[in-house]
């Protein structure tokens, strides 16, 4: 990437764009401006499952493509998506900040969360970026956590959240309300349903019914666990291409 005057990064993995995600992001832009540096979110994307921070099998808000068009909807300069293959998975923290950070993108400030990790099993941290920032010329700018009820907001709360069935809950830490996107779920338009299989990576909310947004109609829809997956059904007419927004669990 061409980038002489330097930039400003957000890094993070940014699964479900929550409340404490966009004010990190917004910080990064605010100070593109004020340096006059290029704007770059950073992101990643495991392609092992055994390369992941945790083995267990992770549901996620957003599939991969759902959470680049996200990103990318910040109008920033650009969004990058680091693959953790086996090769940058084991970089020690040095070897991320130095071939990453600043001979690829040539950063020059870098916006965390506060409990950001990077680096071989996960061992750097904000303290490592700043250990490093001398050396490699850049600064570090940590975001603090954002509380909802005295709680600090992550994706693992929304995704506690969804798996209780409260997406009233979610709603309120996320940016757009939780959303199953159409491209995400194998549709039978004749039906009315919809199949999410146990091989998805995409997070359901428990078996129950729901208040949905289809579209600009609102709806009933009942979540079943059958063989192989998960069964929703729709007391209305799903159009194509229509998102399932969720909206609230009934009692």
């Amino acid at each position: 990437m061409n980038n002489v005057k330097g930039a400003c990064v957000a890094i993070g993995n940014f699964d479900g764009i929550h409340i404490g995600h966009d004010a990190l992001i917004r910080r990064m832009i605010e100070l593109s401006y004020e340096t006059n540096q290029n704007s770059i979110i950073i992101t990643f994307r495991f392609v092992k499952k055994d390369l992941r921070k945790s083995s267990s099998n992770i549901k996620y808000i957003n599939s991969r493509d759902i959470k680049l068009e996200l990103l990318k909807s910040y109008s920033v300069t650009d969004v990058v998506e680091i693959e953790l293959d086996e090769v940058v998975s084991k970089y020690s923290p040095e070897q991320f900040i130095r071939e990453i950070l600043i001979e690829r993108y040539n950063a020059k400030n870098i916006v965390v969360g506060y409990n950001f990790t990077f680096g071989h099993k996960a061992s750097g941290n904000i303290n490592t970026l700043r250990e490093f920032q001398d050396k490699y010329q850049y600064r570090v700018e940590e975001i603090y956590p954002v509380k909802y009820n005295g709680i600090a907001v992550s994706s693992t709360l929304v995704r506690n959240l969804i798996n209780e069935g409260k997406v009233n809950e979610a709603n309120h830490l996320l940016i757009n309300n939780y959303t199953v996107y159409n491209e995400e779920i194998n549709i039978d338009y004749n039906k009315n349903a919809a199949f999410v299989d146990n091989k998805s990576s995409i997070i359901l909310p428990p078996d129950g019914k729901y208040k949905i947004a289809a579209g600009s109609r609102e709806m009933t829809m009942v979540v079943t666990t059958v063989k192989n997956g998960r069964l929703m059904t729709f007391d209305g007419k799903i159009e194509d291409r229509d998102d399932i927004v969720f909206l609230e669990k009934f009692v």
